[in-house]
């Protein structure tokens, strides 16, 4: 079974190899994969998206381990899910599975009690290591999710806004700025099937309406010129071809989107 590791745990220091030494005691021949270890530090929120938009294209029974966990050593629960995608989510019970929980629909869900599978001594800050990647790798070798601990029914879940429509307007707002700068937003393809390429949407984004193309891809569209577009993960993006959209607009993640159809010359 492959064990899919993402934190924001970075890689200067000694926290992710801590964290793999710690499952291969456990499991020598575990394979494991690295999502990411540059999620922005304590941003639950990010962590979220980023975890969903990585785990959608990894295949039943993978292994996740997912540990952005401002909260370590709290009241806040550890927990182990099971999709109803039969792959598994390790990690802390703090809004960070919100989202591949409602794409995947959950099965069930336990906390994790059964210190018999965790590592002998368990530091109250770093849970990763010893906490998290043991039970991944007992439940790599085949011990049964309920043997980890009781039911969980109340998870934790990230208050964000669902996208709507109106008529031909498309509410929803930014959920993600990547590196590049371009401005993810939680408005899926469907809610857009009337847009085509070519046309112009008024975009109204944080209070400031302003025109907008609407393009197949990144260097279809004017140059200089923020665009909108459908990105990779089906949703609803906003760019600056070879530019940052992000600086450009002066958003920030949560923002309000508002989109409507526009003809060109309007």
């Amino acid at each position: 079974m492959v064990i899919a590791l993402f934190t924001d745990f970075g890689t200067r220091d000694a926290y992710v190899a801590q964290l793999k030494g710690a499952i291969l005691s456990l499991h020598p021949t575990a394979q494991l994969v690295d999502l990411s270890h540059e999620v922005d530090a304590f941003d639950v929120r990010a962590a979220a998206y980023l975890l969903d938009a990585s785990a959608r294209y990894f295949p039943a029974r993978t292994i996740f381990v997912a540990v952005v966990d401002p909260g370590v050593g709290t009241a806040r629960r550890p927990a182990l899910l099971v999709t109803q995608a039969e792959k598994f989510y390790v990690g802390p019970d703090n809004g960070l599975f919100t989202r591949v929980k409602e794409r995947e629909g959950l099965k069930v869900a336990y906390v994790l009690t059964q210190s018999a599978y965790f590592l002998p001594q368990v530091s109250a800050t770093f849970h990763g290591r010893d906490l998290f990647g043991p039970v991944a790798a007992h439940l790599a070798r085949g011990v049964e999710p309920a043997q980890f601990g009781p039911c969980l029914a109340d998870l934790v879940r990230l208050p964000y806004t669902r996208p709507q429509r109106l008529g031909e307007t498309v509410i929803g707002e930014v959920i993600h700025l990547d590196h590049y700068g371009n401005i993810a937003t939680n408005i899926p393809s469907a809610m857009l099937t009337e847009v085509v390429p070519g046309q112009w949407l008024a975009l109204t984004l944080a209070d400031h309406t302003q025109r907008m193309p609407f393009v197949e891809t990144y260097g279809a569209g004017p140059q200089h010129q923020c665009v909108g577009l459908i990105n990779s993960n089906g949703e609803f993006e906003m760019a600056l071809p070879r530019g940052n959209a992000a600086v450009h607009l002066d958003v920030r993640v949560g923002a309000r989107v508002i989109l409507r159809p526009r003809r060109a010359d309007a």
